[in-house]
């Protein structure tokens, strides 16, 4: 049994201030006036079991629980667990001391870790990608977020995401200038070193990777998802004695910017390895990232900025659509004519066997899209046919509303703004002023989700351009190139409210 207050000593002021302010994050931090026993003092107070809960991840409650049963962490595999609970010295001498044991007992003791898990997710990707950059500027995460659906306010002003990262507000840039970003916490004492790695490993540009890949960077320190990575540990794993050992000096050794992918001699433990082990290494270190080899150099932090600042200005121009949309009565009228014509190529062609295209059948999306691709494919053809032989005995008014369908287009659009009145759809400089049917677009993709590419058909109706009621939204970040381009299209481009020849308005 051991007492945290016992041995308040141990460690310097320093290091325990640190980890106070870490962990007591509501309190007045006062150094100067504060005992190391006072400051551990106020972490009794502060670890209550919710507190306990919202500072730890799933995986340390996991931990906790193997601790209460008198198991250690020293395995490898318990690597993040034990650095992260030391850090809340909520492992300390092997076990969890005596006077965090009962609120630490109520915390882990019916909690539905699955659901913490997933609760957590979106914070620990966003921790992934600080840790990963170590240096990053708030209004990136605040793209990735938004990207994401994720809600960026509640992940900052949590508990856990301040007990990794804090906002850091005279870093000094590349460019020498000074701004506000966010640091991964355990590099603080390392930002020069990544700095100057930046300057000097240009050639390395950010690949932003997918969400699982963050959260094991968040909690391995490198992707464990990468094939060649989990190959190189394997393989040292058979040739270094303590491979816990080896990770902690190669990881301080590439923070730090004393080795690369070439310099493996002065990696301690590394003298001696095998020819495969080596060109293992130099594979999969350029993948590890780490903010020396991943972070922004000086090109891609302006190019980051600019494309954030050209993000924001499109963003910056949406208004909350009124009435972007056609009346209920007009829209009933465009499905009866488009469901129409699609049961007609449908008859023709067999897309959906046995089913009538009607706007009250309920079909199946992706086979709807199917077949709305094999009509807008030679949409002329089946048109002409249509019209020729009239299956409903529509009026001649009707019968011209559907010619001018051939006016249509299906393919990729850039959303770039909503107006009150219109959603802008750009394509090859020129934005096409777009009505939606029933409700305004920016209903169902919000207005900070753009801009964003999308695939849907447009075309004329009444006088005006629709979009046909479907939409394919790609899940990708846009190109610096295409969103800088896509601004100057939509501020000083052709603005376009029929698809029809003008002798036909």
């Amino acid at each position: 049994m051991v007492r945290i207050l016992e041995h308040a000593n141990r460690y310097s002021k320093k290091d325990v201030f640190e980890y106070y302010k870490r962990t007591c994050q509501n309190d007045y931090w006062d150094y100067d006036s504060m005992t190391r026993k006072e400051m551990f003092e106020r972490m009794i107070e502060t670890y209550t079991p919710d507190y306990l809960i919202s500072i730890c991840t799933s995986w340390e409650l996991k931990a906790l629980r193997r601790l209460l049963r008198n198991q250690d962490l020293e395995d490898d595999r318990y690597r993040f667990e034990r650095q992260a609970l030391s850090t809340k010295f909520l492992y300390f001498d092997k076990e969890i001391p005596e006077e965090f044991k009962k609120n630490v007992k109520l915390a882990v003791n019916n909690i539905d870790l699955n659901q913490k898990a997933l609760d957590d997710e979106p914070t620990i990707v966003i921790l992934g990608i600080i840790r990963a950059f170590g240096i990053i500027e708030p209004s990136l995460i605040q793209a990735v977020c938004a990207a994401c659906n994720f809600d960026y306010k509640s992940i900052v002003e949590s508990e856990l995401f301040n007990f990794w990262a804090y906002l850091k507000e005279d870093y000094r840039l590349i460019d020498d200038s000074f701004a506000n970003e966010y640091v991964y916490w355990d590099y603080k004492d390392l930002l020069f070193d990544i700095r100057e790695s930046r300057i000097q490993h240009e050639r390395f540009g950010p690949k932003f990777l997918d969400q699982d890949s963050y959260i094991s960077i968040f909690y391995h320190g490198y992707d464990a998802t990468n094939p060649d990575i989990k190959k190189f540990f394997t393989a040292a794993n058979k040739e270094v004695s303590d491979i816990t050992r080896f990770k902690e000096d190669l990881f301080t050794s590439l923070l730090r910017g004393t080795v690369n992918e070439e310099k493996i001699d002065l990696i301690p433990l590394f003298n001696g390895f095998s020819d495969s082990l080596t060109k293992r290494y130099r594979k999969a270190v350029v993948q590890i990232a780490l903010p020396n080899y991943y972070g922004l150099s000086m090109k891609g932090y302006k190019e980051a900025h600019e494309h954030v600042s050209f993000n924001d200005k499109l963003r910056s121009l949406n208004e909350k659509q009124t009435y972007a949309y056609l009346d209920q009565k007009d829209t009933r009228l465009f499905y009866k004519l488009y469901f129409s014509i699609l049961d007609y190529v449908n008859t023709l062609e067999k897309i959906i066997p046995n089913k009538k295209i009607d706007p009250n059948n309920y079909i199946e999306p992706d086979e709807l899209v199917n077949l709305i691709e094999v009509f807008w494919n030679e949409k002329d053809r089946f048109i002409d046919e249509y019209i020729q032989k009239n299956p409903l005995n529509l009026t001649h008014r009707n019968l011209n509303v559907i010619k001018d369908f051939k006016y249509g287009m299906r393919k990729n659009f850039l959303l770039a703004v909503y107006e009150k009145n219109y959603t802008v759809l750009n394509d090859e400089g020129i934005n096409y002023m777009v009505k939606g049917l029933n409700e305004n677009l920016d209903q169902f993709i919000p207005a900070e989700k753009t801009p964003m590419l999308i695939q849907t058909a447009i075309m004329p109706f009444n006088g005006m351009i629709i979009y046909d009621g479907f939409i394919s939204m790609a899940n990708m970040q846009l190109s610096q190139e295409l969103v800088s381009k896509a601004f100057e299209d939509y501020s000083y481009g052709q603005k376009i409210y029929s698809l029809l020849p003008k002798k036909m308005n």
